[in-house]
């Protein structure tokens, strides 16, 4: 929920932890300057004890030579709260509050299912699966930010549904690095395909496959009915800066399409093994040479990927090619533009399950908490 906060520098900094519950022992502060240290904490002030949300405070000083201050609460100064540390940068202009919404006991994720979710643009029912991260159910007073839509919702979590019998488990990744701090917590909106993927995850029609062209159509349907859905139903504050799009094969196309024809949407974007080749590859002789990114925003955080093996054999030289362009044009190298190589990597949900670890790094790392 946090971002990279930015505080004046030689001042006093509030420093608030909010949790639905009191704490027996109270919240007590660590971090690595300012008065602080990783070894033994600083007890905090409850100063709020209203039903269902507590609130502990602490005012610390910083000095003008102080950039950066890293902090994490603890229970009785015993139980670390688990994530990442919160990062506070000490450049900014505005007196300081720290808000806090930390979890301690909860080391898994869940999953939820909204079902048959009509889309009046494509005239047809979807269910979609939600992971909602380790700290939703137990630090209820957090509203989320980060909020990721993943095509091929039934292939994310469960070998069940999922169409060839294997799951990315996208929930074991994604609970390590949220847990272990190696990641922002992201909240997942996975629409499931229907039996018109091929139209839905394409934005213009192909003659030599002869389908293709409803991209646009499920893409105002993610924005008309999915998203508003999304923050109706679940605390989330989606903001085109930490709202992301991701997925595979046709799916990493039309992500990696509306990334760069709604940039004002999407503020993250995830393409694994795209299928540049549609329609000849129209994508990258047409749709990024001919049309213009929004350029009243600035530029996506763009992760793109593919394996060397079988069908992805392709997919390498035309992720390259799009790579390059995005570097010739706004984009730079490991900061809003990443790409892996997975070598021997195939074009199938193990293995971009297996690294998936890589985008959720690139898109939500742990220094934006």
């Amino acid at each position: 929920m946090l971002g990279v906060l930015q505080y004046a520098a030689a001042s006093k900094i509030t420093i608030k932890a909010h949790y639905p519950k009191n704490l027996p022992g109270g919240l007590a502060l660590r971090g690595d300057s300012c008065g602080l240290n990783w070894n033994q904490g600083s007890k905090m002030t409850l100063v709020s004890t209203d039903s269902g949300h507590y609130v502990w405070q602490m005012e610390i000083d910083c000095a003008s030579s102080v950039s950066s201050l890293e902090v994490k609460v603890l229970v009785g100064d015993s139980t670390w709260m688990l994530g990442s540390n919160h990062h506070i940068r000490l450049d900014g202009t505005e007196k300081p509050v720290l808000d806090m919404y930390p979890w301690f006991y909860t080391n898994q994720g869940s999953l939820t299912t909204i079902s048959k979710v009509f889309s009046p643009e494509l005239k047809n029912y979807r269910d979609v699966i939600v992971y909602l991260p380790p700290s939703y159910q137990e630090n209820t007073l957090k509203r989320h930010r980060n909020v990721l839509i993943m095509h091929d919702g039934q292939n994310l979590f469960d070998p069940r549904t999922s169409a060839f019998g294997t799951a990315w488990m996208c929930q074991d990744t994604l609970n390590e690095m949220i847990v272990t701090g190696q990641a922002d917590e992201v909240l997942v909106v996975g629409p499931y395909n229907t039996n018109d993927r091929t139209n839905e995850y394409t934005y213009i029609y192909d003659p030599s496959e002869q389908t293709g062209g409803k991209g646009d159509l499920y893409l105002n349907w993610l924005e008309s009915t999915l998203i508003p859905l999304t923050q109706e139903k679940f605390r989330v504050d989606v903001m085109r800066e930490s709202l992301g799009i991701l997925g595979s094969s046709l799916g990493g196309l039309i992500s990696c399409y509306a990334g760069w024809t709604r940039t004002q949407v999407y503020g993250k974007v995830g393409c694994m093994s795209s299928s540049f080749w549609w329609d000849d590859n129209n994508f990258q002789k047409d749709v990024i040479v001919n049309r213009s990114m929004n350029a009243t925003v600035a530029v996506p955080v763009v992760y793109m990927d593919s394996g060397t093996a079988g069908g992805d054999g392709s997919c390498a030289v035309y992720t390259s090619q799009v790579y390059d362009y995005y570097l010739q044009h706004g984009f730079t190298a490991d900061e809003t533009a990443f790409k892996y190589v997975d070598q021997g990597g195939e074009h199938n949900e193990a293995s971009w399950g297996k690294r998936f670890h890589l985008p959720i790094a690139a898109l939500y790392p742990a220094t934006t908490v």
